[in-house]
């Protein structure tokens, strides 16, 4: 009796260990795993963008004078023309499309390409410009939402900007520089009034994340505005094409619930995974019960380990994020 209690009990507790050790790993895959993706994605974003931008510059007005005639006019020294930034029309701002590469955000402590669209899918890649607000370098206030914990961190240390942080975002038609005018502040995740328009005649851009770190609960709120000493002359404003065809509120309570909720469709998969993962840690554990030598060991952790990484991403997109 004695003897299958503590066979009993050493099996319930090795079953704890076994579920503690996956939970870690299912957190530490969260919180650095996901990284190696939002990397690579961040690689090929960047380099997309410097095409981009290639591309773009190249269709730009020539600035190049005429060759000098002669003529015995005196000649007038010409006037210097204000300054500007290097496209001409509001209407050279290119429309993107969601996932493209808009531009470069430099933080003080790394840079990202910000991505278009503030979907799940979006906010992997990197820091997402909310498409129902202008773009960085126009009039009026430009939003931009990152992660905080997971995918790369993005917007980890954002709590660390304080008034007077500058922060730079490079456009297709300019460079900007941007000054933190407020303490950070938390808001509720349905207090999408932070990202809207209040002045159109002055640039602002909002930075959101989640609050407090591994949670969203909150939402850490980032308010700064262009230098204009330092910046070019930012682009007039513009009605953003999803305000078009409804207001703030609606396309953007949509948008964020699309990045907070999980995704309906990997729920299945996950539950796939994690199942086939579950059959071969059995098959593992009983065979190497009954061969314990160290290739038994490893035979079965082959094929566990893609696996088990399957399930965790699949696992991860079902979840609620934790930005």
């Amino acid at each position: 009796m004695a003897e299958r209690m503590r066979r009993t009990l050493g099996g319930i507790g090795r079953s704890l260990v076994t579920v503690g050790t996956l939970i870690l790993l299912f957190v530490a895959y969260q919180l650095w795993g996901t990284g190696y993706f939002t990397s690579q994605a961040q690689d090929q974003k960047k380099a997309d963008f410097a095409k981009l931008e290639a591309q773009y510059r190249s269709t730009l007005p020539s600035t190049t004078t005429p060759a000098a005639t002669t003529s015995t006019k005196p000649s007038v020294r010409p006037r210097k023309k204000p300054k500007s930034s290097p496209t001409v029309k509001a209407d050279r701002i290119p429309q993107f499309n969601e996932g493209d590469a808009i531009g470069i955000i430099e933080m003080p402590w790394e840079s990202y390409a910000i991505i278009e669209g503030t979907n799940r899918d979006d906010l992997k890649k990197g820091p997402g410009h909310y498409p129902a607000t202008v773009f960085p370098g126009q009039l009026g206030n430009a939003a931009i939402a990152g992660h905080r914990t997971t995918y790369l961190h993005p917007f980890f240390n954002n709590d660390t900007l304080h008034i007077g942080s500058e922060f730079k975002v490079k456009m297709l038609w300019g460079t900007y520089v941007y000054r933190v005018t407020q303490e950070p502040y938390a808001v509720d995740p349905s207090n999408i009034g932070v990202v809207a328009t209040l002045n159109k005649k002055r640039a602002t851009l909002t930075l959101t994340a989640c609050n407090p770190k591994y949670s969203a609960r909150q939402r850490l709120i980032i308010q700064s505005e262009l230098v204009v000493t330092k910046s070019p002359i930012p682009k007039p404003y513009a009605k953003p094409v999803l305000l078009q065809h409804g207001n703030l509120g609606s396309n953007e309570n949509q948008s964020l619930r699309a990045g907070l909720d999980g995704a309906a469709s990997s729920k299945n998969p996950a539950i796939g995974w994690g199942v086939i993962a579950l059959l071969i840690g059995l098959l593992w554990w009983w065979v190497y019960r009954h061969w314990r030598h160290p290739f038994t060991w490893l035979a079965g952790l082959l094929p566990f380990i893609p696996v088990l990484i399957a399930f965790y991403y699949y696992l991860e997109q079902a979840l609620p994020a934790g930005y």
